[in-house]
C-alpha cells in the first residue's frame, strides 16, 4: 500500500511538473509593453541621430520572461531564440503554475474523498 501511495505521488508530480513547464512556456503569449524603454532605433530627435525609445516588449505570466531585443531580432515579436530570456522569471512562473496544480490536485481529492465518506 505504501509503494502505491508513493507511485501515486511521484506520477502527480511529474505531471504536474509537466503541466506546469508547458503552460508557462505557452504564457510567452501572454504580452505587455512597459514600463521599461529600449532604444528602437536612431533617427528621431531634430538631427535624427537620437535614439527612438518606446516601451519595452515582454511575454510570460505571472512574471514576465522573454523580453523583446531590438537589435538583434524583429521589432514587436517574441522569439525564444532571438530575444532576452530571464531564467530566475522563467523558474518562477513554472513554481507558480506547479504550486497551483499541486493545490488543485490537492483540494480536487479532498473533495472526493468527502463525497465518498458520506452515505447515499
Amino acid at each position: 500500500m505504501r509503494s502505491e501511495n508513493a507511485l501515486t505521488t511521484i506520477r502527480l508530480v511529474s505531471v504536474a511538473l509537466v503541466l506546469a513547464v508547458a503552460l508557462a512556456l505557452l504564457s510567452v503569449h501572454v504580452e505587455r509593453t512597459g514600463p521599461a524603454l529600449v532604444a528602437y532605433g536612431n533617427l528621431c530627435g531634430p538631427s535624427s541621430s537620437d535614439p527612438c525609445y518606446q516601451p519595452e516588449l515582454s511575454g510570460g505570466f505571472p512574471v514576465a520572461y522573454l523580453s523583446d531585443s531590438p537589435g538583434t531580432s524583429v521589432q514587436r515579436q517574441l522569439s525564444f531564440i532571438e530575444d532576452d530570456l530571464r531564467p530566475a522569471a522563467l523558474a518562477i512562473d513554472i513554481g507558480f503554475y506547479f504550486v497551483v496544480f499541486l493545490l488543485g490536485a490537492r483540494l480536487r481529492s479532498r473533495l472526493c474523498s468527502r463525497s465518498r465518506r458520506r452515505p447515499p
